[in-house]
């Protein structure tokens, strides 16, 4: 760093100390729009960076929300990467926004479109999405949380395993499978076995589901069998056999399964839709023609509608499945 900046952080970094806040919210703005005049883009983003953590550290979260904004402009007008050193800015950011924070949803949706952008992931950066899904759910925010963690890391599948027990057990749903089946169902949708496996296994850690017996399901002719678990709930009998069918070169077998539980799962919207996509990505089934893509919905209702979940689980408090 150049000593003209260094020295020119510190006088801000002391008049924040000092409460003067929108002056030095001004000057930030001021001395970040001169640098990236002059094309020293890195010199900015390192000014806007300090001013947004420095603003927000003193409960100064709308001019520091204002800074954090200007530092992901300037990422996108200096095509900066994504990488470990830009990410960790973001999220350093990020962490600092307080909940009821307006400018906070614009600065995720900003950060996406960055990763997006200057990233390699058209969903945008995973890593960012799992930060952002623990975030939500660690607030309690389940619908928002589920959609950035169904497009996450390893972590954020296991940890959408918890969130739908804990989302069914919030609302005393008699069928907590659902909860489970709507995100790896989905996963399965974007053909990612191993996250919907893993969120599935991490479901039934943390519940206590009741079993009626056991069985075995060979994934081929000639391999060993695997030992399959019999649920009293339904719908964790029908994740397990989809994960199981979708591993085998078995498209009658995946349409029997369909069958044999398609009067359970046609009662919650989206759930049709899923399957049709499911049986096209793993077996080529042509889905059916004049129906919106569920997967696509999904994805775009990330930056959409980050408030609605994928698909909704509310009618299922009470009900009873066979």
């Amino acid at each position: 760093m150049l000593k003209g900046t260094k020295n020119t952080l510190q006088k801000l970094k002391d008049s924040v100390n000092s409460g003067n806040y929108y002056e030095s919210h001004q000057m930030y703005r001021t001395v970040a729009r001169r640098y990236n005049k002059q094309q020293k883009h890195q010199h900015a983003i390192q000014l806007l960076h300090d001013g947004a953590v420095s603003l927000m550290t003193h409960k100064q979260s709308a001019s520091g929300s204002d800074l954090a904004n200007y530092m992901l402009e300037t990422y996108n007008t200096a095509n900066i990467p994504v990488d470990d050193v830009s990410l960790d800015r973001v999220v350093e950011i990020l962490g600092l926004y307080p909940p009821n924070e307006p400018g906070r949803k614009s600065f995720i949706n900003n950060a996406f479109s960055w990763t997006q952008k200057h990233g390699q992931y058209p969903e945008g950066d995973p890593e960012l999405h799992d930060y952002v899904g623990t975030m939500f759910f660690n607030e309690g925010r389940y619908a928002p949380a589920e959609e950035h963690l169904l497009v996450g890391t390893d972590h954020s599948a296991e940890l959408l395993g918890k969130l739908a027990y804990d989302w069914a057990v919030e609302e005393g749903s008699q069928s907590q499978g659902l909860y489970i089946a709507r995100g790896a169902l989905q996963y399965l949708a974007m053909k990612n076995i191993h996250h919907a496996t893993l969120a599935l296994q991490n479901f039934l850690k943390c519940s206590n589901q009741a079993r009626t017996g056991n069985a075995e399901v060979r994934r081929a002719p000639a391999e060993e069998p695997t030992p399959v678990i019999i649920y009293q709930d339904p719908w964790l009998n029908f994740l397990q056999l989809m994960i199981l069918t979708v591993q085998r070169d078995a498209t009658d077998l995946f349409q029997s399964l369909r069958s044999t539980y398609a009067q359970m799962y046609r009662e919650h919207k989206g759930f049709e839709e899923l399957l049709d996509d499911i049986g096209n990505v793993f077996f080529d089934i042509p889905k059916p023609r004049k129906q919106s893509n569920s997967l696509q919905d999904m994805l775009s209702s990330l930056f959409n509608a980050p408030s609605a979940p994928a698909i909704s689980a509310g009618s299922s408090s009470g009900m009873e499945l066979d």
